[in-house]
């Protein structure tokens, strides 16, 4: 089987050491020819946060006098750490619903891998969905019956850390599912959506819809942390052990033999191919703005500040992982008010993002606030992404923006607290849905700060317009 491209989760995704790790690991898994991969960065529930719109099932706790207490897994609460790794799981299956990839792998980022990937033979024939490389067998190997040499048909299982789906809409399956509404261990959940699931509570919530297959050895990709004293699958969600000096020593600093490529060089990001504008507007914006539909679209939220769905839901997660890709964030670009940043122009972006800034918002400001003169036929912009973390930067001090107007667009929502403050008018910005832009003036009346996130990581495009003639 061809991989096409590889999705690790970490909460450790911007370590250097942890990526050199895992690039190490993935060139001895023996890909069939090139694969890129990303790193994505997990959700952190381990604080207890939860992101807004979800919630946690609240009678996955059976008590002890159920005829399910003999698992003891079921007799306490679905842990932080569960919720975090539901998080993250879910957040790469809506990134391959998006952009459409096919047999793509993703992995857990203490994966350790065992068998030979060019070995993963599936005939063409087979009716597949999901297929689990590595698991903890809840009955071991009786009634999995074998449906393609080297394959079964998996019965429940623990430990999902390595998996192939097969197209979007297999990942667009596990979406519809009903994970965000009634969280559990996405281990649970996934064994659900193959298999009736033990407890009937489960089985009646998350029918099973979803054709997996599973290798014939479970131990085809195993996880590290199983192997690391007082770490398990309930009291870690991911590796939290750094890599032992000596595995960072002998890493080789170009790829393996051409079999994995790193996404920095190689990858070719659909967000870049502008080379058709109505196109990339068909993917890329909210169609109504595109339109100038601002009377029916614009919310005013009062004291001049404007929010509208302006980017798709496609657009923030490549936007996001084409960032992370390109890895040039930068910690003291500003000088009074620094942020974890990347200018759009180094990542290619900053181009149609002006675009777009230049045929949907300057007509918008102008119709909002009745704006007169010639000044107003061209925009100065400075575009930029902003990264918030609980453990590099939180939050940004009150100040004022240098620009005429500011714009502030949310790319994710793996995080938990947040949010634009205009203290003048006690006012929390803070959005709901991705792609949504905040629109306001940029000095003198309207300081703000971003508030604190709690967990997760934030990623806003900020934008500070000006007119052409400087302010």
């Amino acid at each position: 089987m061809k991989v096409e491209h590889i999705y690790v989760i970490s909460l450790r995704a911007n370590d250097p050491e942890l990526q050199q790790d895992v690039a190490k690991r993935l060139s001895e898994c023996n890909f069939e020819g090139e694969t890129p991969f990303e790193i994505l960065q997990a959700f952190d529930g381990r604080n207890g946060d939860i992101p807004d719109g979800w919630n946690v099932y609240k009678d996955w706790n059976v008590g002890p006098d159920s005829e399910y207490s003999w698992n003891d897994w079921w007799t306490r609460p679905v842990l932080a750490g569960e919720v975090g790794c539901a998080v993250s799981h879910r957040m790469v299956w809506e990134m391959i619903a998006m952009n459409g990839k096919k047999n793509v792998l993703i992995l857990e980022d203490d994966f350790v891998c065992h068998g030979n990937f060019t070995d993963l033979k599936v005939p063409e024939e087979l009716d597949w969905d999901l297929a689990i490389l590595g698991r903890d067998q809840i009955e071991g190997p009786d009634g999995e019956n074998e449906v393609a040499p080297g394959w079964v048909k998996p019965r429940h299982f623990y430990n999902m850390h390595a998996y192939i789906l097969k197209e979007s809409m297999v990942a667009n399956k596990l979406l519809s599912g009903g994970l965000k509404q009634n969280v559990i261990p996405v281990d649970e959940y996934a064994s659900a959506l193959n298999y009736p699931h033990r407890r009937e509570d489960i089985r009646s919530m998350f029918p099973p819809l979803m054709e997996f297959i599973a290798t014939e050895d479970p131990g085809f990709t195993t996880q590290h942390r199983a192997s690391i004293p007082g770490e398990s699958d309930i009291e870690s969600t991911f590796r939290q052990t750094p890599p032992a000096p000596e595995e960072i020593n002998t890493l080789e600093q170009k790829p393996m033999e051409g079999k994995i490529i790193n996404t920095n060089e190689n990858l070719n990001f659909e967000i870049l191919d502008t080379t058709d504008w109505e196109a990339w507007k068909e993917k890329y914006l909210n169609l109504s703005m595109s339109k100038h539909e601002f009377e029916l679209m614009v919310t005013d939220k009062g004291d001049n500040v404007y929010e509208f769905p302006l980017f798709t839901p496609k657009f923030c997660a490549e936007a996001i992982a084409l960032a992370e890709a390109k890895n040039e964030w930068t910690i003291d670009r500003h000088e009074h008010y620094p942020t974890n940043d990347v200018l759009l122009h180094e990542i290619g972006l900053n181009d149609i993002y002006n675009r777009v800034l230049d045929e949907i918002v300057r007509p918008l400001a102008i119709h909002l606030w009745t704006l007169e003169g010639t000044q107003w036929d061209a925009f100065s912009n400075e575009n930029f992404m902003a990264r918030y973390t609980t453990t590099r930067q939180s939050h940004l001090s009150l100040h004022h923006d240098r620009s005429h107007l500011t714009m502030l667009v949310k790319l994710n929502d793996e995080f938990s607290g947040g949010g634009t403050w205009f203290p003048q008018y006690q006012k929390l910005s803070n959005p709901k849905e991705v792609g949504t832009a905040v629109l306001h003036p940029g000095m003198v009346t309207h300081r703000h700060g971003a508030r604190p996130i709690t967990s997760g990581s934030r990623y806003v495009v900020v934008s500070f317009i000006r007119t052409h003639e400087e302010p």
